[in-house]
């Protein structure tokens, strides 16, 4: 068993376990304007990250003005992760 479990995890799983992605909630918390660990390290800007309920946002630009694929959308699961094409 694994006793470093993550930051939102609530039982310890066995080596080798991956854990769901949080984000990296607690970066994004502690220090406003403060993206996750992949957003800041990706060495192209192909991810986004932002608050979809704020209109001035980077996301929301993008959203309302690329080419966005929402995987298994017919499922109705509403996720909040899009795919968008750079053109």
């Amino acid at each position: 068993m694994n006793p470093d479990t993550h930051y939102l995890g609530n039982r310890p799983r066995p080596v080798g376990v991956v854990e769901k992605c949080t984000f990296c909630i607690q970066r994004v918390r502690e220090t406003p304007g403060r993206y996750p660990a992949c957003v800041e390290v990706c060495p192209v800007g192909a991810r986004k990250f932002g608050n979809l309920l704020d209109p001035e946002s980077e996301i929301r630009y993008i959203i309302e003005n690329k080419r966005v694929f929402i995987l298994k959308e017919d499922l109705n699961t509403q996720p909040k992760f899009y795919y968008f094409y750079a053109t």
